[in-house]
């Protein structure tokens, strides 16, 4: 199962599609101080990630997988690579 709901931490592992989309939008809505882990998540649908950037959970562990933790981690994390163009004209 690709999304494992619990009290306070939501686990996403393997592919996270559109199906798990809505399930998680609502957890992330109705949980406090959510926490998500993506150790072994390979893959997650855009609305997945919407879901993420909007309610901007704790990310209590960072995915192995190469390209979720270098290209999409540092979007959850808040870095959106604008810090270092900082004061420079919008290209």
């Amino acid at each position: 199962m690709p999304l494992e709901l619990h009290e306070a931490t939501a686990t996403l592992t393997d592919v996270v599609t559109v199906d798990e989309v809505e399930p998680l939008a609502a957890w992330l809505r109705a949980t406090e101080k959510p926490k998500v882990n993506l150790r072994r998540c390979n893959h997650l649908h855009t609305g997945a990630l919407q879901a993420l950037l909007l309610f901007r959970p704790k990310i209590s562990s960072a995915p192995a997988n190469a390209f979720l933790a270098e290209q999409v981690l540092p979007l959850l994390a808040g870095g959106n690579g604008t810090a270092s163009r900082q004061g420079s004209e919008p290209p």
